[in-house]
């Protein structure tokens, strides 16, 4: 019996989790498909054979990323040998297009069948931008409507079922997360510096600080951070050695099902904050080198970014504060949180907007029509 072969590949902790979430779905509908890949935990947990991690991959500009250069290039050239020589039936890209980009070429010259899901761009109104990710690969799977319509209006082919994390996050009530956490009712609040290893470095002592201060004014808050991955837990160890914060290895669902507030770094996680009406004090920071390069882009018009947080960005609109570079210091952080914490009007808009962006995440389900995608170009690709 022949056994298809399907290519998932998770540049970043939120690829790796959502590529996972498509193995069982195409194992439904192909019992005896066997399975490759890039990625992390979530990806080796649903079984993959995995032909590099990349967990520690992820990079917040370009000056970040010059260090991991060599490594990244080594672990891209075996990934090309065994996709050339064990030619996938099906090929998942995730995200991550300064990666997947280039290697869109390397599977169209191959004739090997490629699904991008998640694709770069979510927010441009740029058809050409579209049209180029479309020429590169069989499908395209968005998961964002503004993105899908991009798409329609430059007259190309793609899917949008909603976002998958409707069926990724796991309902949980107060009452299970806290027994998941071995935890007792009280206040909690969390603390999200990032996935990625330098949103750590920058992050992390801001919050602590932060932590320090709010401590004076809610003694009874109790803080809680989940580390993202195996390498993020041991560094967060020793950042952590002397402080209240309790750490976990991941476990970001569970925190925010019973935390009343959550100060995290802009990225995935928010849609997840948005899923369990979790209010939030949301801050970025880059290098220094990184912010002067993106705030001369922008001046000089190359760039345009009026707004970088998801539920922002799904709502089109400022609906929840962003905090950027040198805005996101202890004093604002505190100000930003004890408005939230205290309840009152603020809270209550805040819970409100996180609301609407939910439902712009459309409805379960999602990623079992993102395998049938998948599933159908694999069968295609066999004949």
């Amino acid at each position: 019996m022949n056994h298809r072969l399907y290519a998932l590949l998770a540049g970043e902790p939120s690829g790796d989790l959502h590529a996972a979430a498509l193995v069982p779905w195409i194992k439904e509908r192909d019992p005896n498909a066997q399975f490759i890949g890039i990625g992390g935990q979530h990806l080796r947990s649903a079984g993959v054979e995995l032909i590099a991690d990349t967990s520690s991959w992820g990079t917040i500009g370009p000056f970040e990323v010059f260090s991991k250069l060599p490594r990244i290039a080594v672990a891209y050239a075996r990934l090309k040998s065994e996709l050339r020589r064990r030619r996938p039936h099906a090929t998942v890209m995730l995200d991550s297009p300064a990666l997947f980009m280039r290697l869109a070429k390397f599977t169209r010259a191959q004739r090997l069948s490629t699904v991008y899901y998640f694709p770069p761009s979510a927010w441009s109104d740029n058809t050409r931008r579209a049209q180029a990710i479309a020429a590169r690969v069989d499908e395209v799977v968005c998961a964002f409507e503004r993105q899908h319509q991009t798409y329609e209006r430059a007259g190309l082919r793609s899917h949008y079922f909603g976002h998958p994390i409707v069926d990724v996050v796991r309902p949980w009530t107060r009452a299970e997360a806290l027994e998941s956490l071995g935890l007792s009712e009280g206040r909690y609040l969390s603390l999200m510096p990032g996935s990625r290893m330098q949103e750590v470095r920058l992050m992390t002592p801001v919050f602590l600080e932060t932590v320090r201060r709010l401590r004076h004014e809610f003694p009874d808050l109790i803080f809680l951070l989940p580390a993202a991955t195996e390498q993020v837990y041991e560094r967060l160890q020793t950042v952590l050695e002397g402080s209240e914060v309790i750490l976990y290895r991941g476990r970001v669902q569970e925190m925010l099902a019973v935390s009343e507030l959550a100060l995290m770094t802009s990225g995935s996680v928010t849609l997840e904050a948005t899923y369990f009406d979790c209010p939030i004090v949301l801050g970025y920071k880059v290098s220094s080198m990184d912010a002067f390069l993106g705030r001369l882009l922008v001046k000089l018009g190359l760039l345009h970014i009026p707004r970088f947080s998801l539920p922002n960005l799904l709502l089109d609109e400022d609906a929840i504060l962003e905090l950027f570079q040198e805005e996101v210091h202890p004093e604002r952080l505190v100000q930003e949180a004890k408005k939230l914490l205290d309840g009152g009007p603020d809270r209550e808009t805040m819970l409100t907007n996180l609301q609407r962006a939910r439902r712009c995440l459309g409805a379960s389900p999602v990623v079992s029509q993102v395998a049938d995608v998948v599933y159908d170009l694999a069968r295609r690709g066999s004949h």
